[in-house]
């Protein structure tokens, strides 16, 4: 009876190994989860012994999911997920909404956007856990249709994609650098025009993101048509450290307004808008095809368009 026991399919261990399988890594799930290495290594060998085969290989950076781990992911992600809705939907009907929500946010919209909606989830829903997770566009909505996250707030350059989307804002991307580099070329310019036209921008040292990154090969792609050779000094996964090095240096970059607006307001920046309309960029609550909504997912999408509405009428986001 103990070994029949010890075999038992646990909604814990399927999430367990649903966060080993996307992370390819046990310390990274670890982390995710919140449970000690050990404690996630017993519950891939429990699983191993359930379905009666090896389910990850060992690699030199981590760990790589078997072809039966393959064939397991693709069952299992929908089962827990609809484990969880039916948990929340039971403690909904109740009148309790609980759990932890999980939101993806891109690093332009992240301080602010979690700091408000953790005020509002506080206030209405004190049982509700909000998880934060910071990435750039194509990592969260990766993250997004795998299930893994709750609903996101990315970029948009593009019709295309594989969830749904609501937008929150529009607005025109800009060549952002200290105030005394930009002033400096302003000057050499003979005087600071209303908007940037792309070819301006082509002799500039210009600090990027490393591809792949949504601005990044927009960028490049409008360059190559317009025959501008862009001047990339440095690349960087970090808006922190690309933002450190326009302030250290006479460099520049390209960021929307809502991603500088404290170093503007502060004057530590100048920005001009970019002419082209090509390079605008869309801000959206994007939710998941793939995952079913939970109650409080549900009413945190509601919300965050009234949180957007009002860093508008702040001023904190620019259309």
């Amino acid at each position: 009876m103990q070994g029949e026991a010890e075999q038992e399919l646990t909604l814990k261990a399927l999430a367990t190994f649903i966060a080993v399988a996307h992370a390819r890594s046990v310390s990274g799930a670890a982390a995710q989860l919140g449970l000690a290495q050990s404690a996630i290594s017993r519950q891939i060998s429990l699983l191993e012994k359930t379905f009666g085969g090896a389910l990850f290989y060992r690699t030199g950076r981590g760990v790589r999911p078997t072809a039966l781990a393959e064939q397991v992911l693709g069952d299992a992600e929908p089962l827990l997920a609809g484990a969880r809705q039916l948990v929340e939907s039971a403690r909904a009907q109740a009148g309790n909404v609980t759990g932890v929500l999980t939101v993806g946010l891109v690093p332009a919209v992240a301080p602010l956007i979690s700091s408000r909606l953790f005020a509002v989830v506080q206030a209405r829903m004190p049982a509700v856990r909000l998880r934060i997770v910071e990435g750039y566009s194509g990592e969260i909505e990766a993250r997004l249709t795998q299930g893994s996250i709750d609903l996101a707030v990315v970029n948009r350059y593009r019709a295309e994609g594989r969830n749904s989307y609501r937008r929150l804002l529009e607005t025109p991307l800009m060549l952002v650098g200290r105030r005394d580099a930009m002033r400096a070329h302003w000057r050499a310019m003979g005087a600071a025009p209303a908007a940037m036209q792309l070819r301006q921008i082509g002799g500039l040292p210009l600090v990027l993101p490393v591809p792949p990154n949504a601005i990044r090969s927009l960028l490049e792609e409008m360059a190559s048509a317009q025959d501008v050779s862009l001047d990339v000094c440095m690349e960087a996964t970090s808006s922190v450290v690309i933002k450190r090095m326009v302030t250290d240096h006479a460099a520049f970059t390209v960021l929307p307004y809502h991603a500088v607006n404290a170093e503007l307001d502060s004057g530590v920046f100048d920005a001009l808008p970019l002419a082209d309309r090509a390079l605008r960029q869309t801000v959206v609550l994007a939710t998941s095809t793939q995952r079913p909504f939970t109650a409080a997912a549900r009413r945190v999408a509601q919300m965050i368009p009234g949180i957007a509405d009002a860093l508008i009428r702040e001023g904190q986001w620019r259309r």
